[in-house]
């Protein structure tokens, strides 16, 4: 088995002080998700990570999880709870201005129908869409649940493309790409072309394409030649698949990818009963064993450290049950 599995930690709310606690409890790489964040909060991150850096005498690689063509809310003016049976207004503004929901992406509006699923947030929430218009988009809320800034935004059968490098995405590049440790990691890869656009920009810094729309499985080996790494995330490929198909879809993966020198990693809710208990489910323990089995290098811890409970413990855990995988 690979002795060099990873596990690169999310920073967030829940980590603010706890960076150096986290590369001593066998962290090898940091994530900051820019859709969450300003320019301003990475620069602040960067700081922090540095400063742990000198205080535990190492550097380990940092990702920046850029947006890519992945679509999100924009900035609401506090989190929202959605009642079942209630119906909500989106309207295309990156921020909220009354009580409708900003959603910054004006092709969403040209191109959804009546009767479209919207689902929110990795599929916590399900709108059934009412009535559309070029500025507005009308839904019924089809289950209660609550959402906050810049959650995904996913509808049935949408299909777009990276055509060009959002603004927001090139800034935060241009602010980075003078790191030495900073790698990207592009949300919504479909195509080898929007890795190579990306990387135009990037520099010969590390490039790893997320995983998550069916379509990029028709081109997934293309894909994985161009990039770094790989990472399979279950929350928006979860939503578009059907979540009964999800584990037809880690086989595919594997099988496609056994034969190319490239590493993959396991993301999306990979110890999510960690977020609020200090131990992950036996189910979850039972699945990461299999996954690291065949072939995944390692994980790719999101909520469970940015705003989890038990952040270092999650942490810790992988990396015990690494080493007890590997002495097998």
């Amino acid at each position: 088995m690979n002795t060099e599995l990873e596990i690169i930690a999310t920073l967030g709310p829940g980590v603010v002080d706890k960076i150096s606690e986290l590369i001593s409890a066998g962290t090898t790489a940091f994530r900051l998700n820019c859709s969450h964040l300003s320019l301003e909060s990475v620069s602040q991150w960067l700081v922090k990570i540095e400063k742990a850096f000198r205080k535990t005498n190492t550097s380990i690689p940092l990702w920046l999880d850029l947006q890519g063509a992945k679509l999100r809310i924009g900035k609401l003016i506090k989190p929202l709870k959605l009642a079942k049976g209630s119906v909500v207004t989106f309207v295309p503004n990156y921020s909220q201005l009354g009580d409708e929901i900003p959603l910054p992406h004006k092709k969403v509006f040209e191109k959804i129908q009546p009767y479209n699923k919207i689902s929110l947030n990795d599929g916590r929430i399900i709108l059934d869409v009412q009535q559309t218009g070029d500025e507005t988009i009308k839904a019924k809320v089809l289950n209660d649940g609550e959402i906050s800034s810049f959650k995904g935004f996913n509808i049935d059968g949408y299909e777009d493309h990276l055509s060009e490098i959002f603004s927001r995405d090139l800034a935060f590049i241009e602010q980075t790409v003078k790191y030495e440790n900073v790698g990207y990691a592009v949300s919504y890869i479909q195509t080898a072309e929007e890795v190579q656009l990306v990387r135009e920009y990037s520099g010969n810094r590390p490039i790893t394409s997320k995983i998550e729309r069916l379509k990029t499985f028709d081109g997934l080996r293309e894909i994985a030649e161009c990039s770094d790494a790989l990472w399979l995330c279950r929350g928006d490929l979860g939503v578009e698949a059907n979540i009964y198909n999800l584990f037809h879809f880690e086989k595919v993966f594997i099988q496609r990818l056994l034969l190319i020198e490239k590493p993959y990693l396991i993301a999306g809710q990979v110890l999510e009963n960690m977020v609020r208990n200090p131990n992950p489910s036996r189910s979850e323990i039972a699945h990461l064993g299999y996954l690291i089995e065949n072939g995944f290098k390692g994980v790719v811890l999101s909520d469970e450290t940015a705003i989890g409970k038990h952040p270092v413990k999650a942490v810790e855990f992988c990396h015990d049950y690494f080493k007890f995988l590997m002495n097998l």
